[in-house]
């Protein structure tokens, strides 16, 4: 295998685990902080490239319409996952996992339906301004400068949610309702609040990743269920609730995906479930898990 091929590959399969990364994240957070197992939270994540469109649509006409799309689309997401929080989830807390699954399941099939309503059954395919129309040549290797741009966004995300755990006031609050709600609640900080703020934060990434989505390819509809299911298999491997489970899950899977696709088109996946089966075999709470939280 040529070397220039080999970087080529590598590149893609590193921006196919920092979107699975932006994706897992938030699904991880929310489990981590709240033990809540989002099974709609793909289907946010697809809101938010449709609504990525949308904005995009309005603006098409000026060369910065993408880069305005995402964010608003980001905030958006994170708009409707807080009313969904406010309205259904916070009923959630106390229920069994299989009841949250059942619940949240029914929630991304509304949604779903609520996007084939909105915006239709067709594809949606949004037009990259110029500035990232041209690859960028790296090591003699044509790489899609977009590519270099969701890479970035991924570890600025993976930074950004490390800083904010470790070294903010809202983050030692939040790693704390991890270990000990009734010692927040003593200080008289309401774990409500925290939890809704956590989920709306979890909600925004997803819609975040949806905006950056909507540019690498068409929005099709349906493609959030393999999506959550690529999602999970990343948080199995790295370890429900661990910011450095889910990266390092997250380029495993990239990785082993961009590779696999070459060799053995049709079982890229089986040999992602087989991996996810492996660990949870030899070590069930994943590479950077715990067994408390497994």
């Amino acid at each position: 295998m040529e070397f220039t091929f080999f970087f080529s590959q590598f590149m893609s399969g590193l921006t196919y685990g920092m979107m699975l990364f932006l994706v897992a994240s938030g699904f991880s957070l929310i489990f981590g902080v709240m033990n809540i197992l989002n099974f709609a939270h793909a289907t946010l994540w697809l809101i938010g490239a449709y609504l990525c469109f949308t904005f995009w649509s309005l603006m098409q006409s000026y060369d910065i319409a993408l880069w305005l799309s995402i964010p608003l689309a980001a905030v958006t997401t994170g708009a409707i996952g807080w009313i969904c929080e406010v309205v259904l989830i916070k009923r959630l807390y106390k229920r069994e996992l299989h009841e949250q699954l059942l619940i949240t399941y029914a929630m991304a099939l509304i949604f779903g339906d609520l996007i084939k309503i909105t915006w239709g059954p067709t594809d949606k395919l949004i037009v990259r301004p110029p500035i990232i129309q041209k690859p960028v040549h790296l090591f003699g290797a044509p790489i899609d400068s977009y590519f270099i741009f969701v890479i970035f966004i991924g570890f600025a995300v993976a930074v950004g949610l490390w800083w904010f755990l470790k070294f903010t006031k809202y983050g030692h609050i939040v790693k704390a309702a991890v270990f000990s709600r009734e010692m927040v609640n003593a200080l008289g900080i309401p774990i409500p609040r925290i939890y809704t703020w956590v989920f709306t934060l979890g909600i925004f990434i997803a819609g975040l990743a949806g905006g950056i989505q909507s540019a690498i390819g068409s929005i099709t509809l349906g493609m959030d269920m393999s999506t959550i299911i690529q999602a999970f298999c990343v948080v199995v491997i790295g370890g429900f609730g661990s910011l450095t489970g889910t990266l390092v899950g997250s380029l495993i899977v990239g990785e082993v995906f961009s590779f696999a696709i070459l060799y053995w088109p049709d079982g890229a996946m089986v040999l992602i479930f087989a991996i996810t089966a492996a660990i949870l075999v030899i070590r069930p709470w994943g590479l950077f898990g715990t067994p408390l939280r497994a």
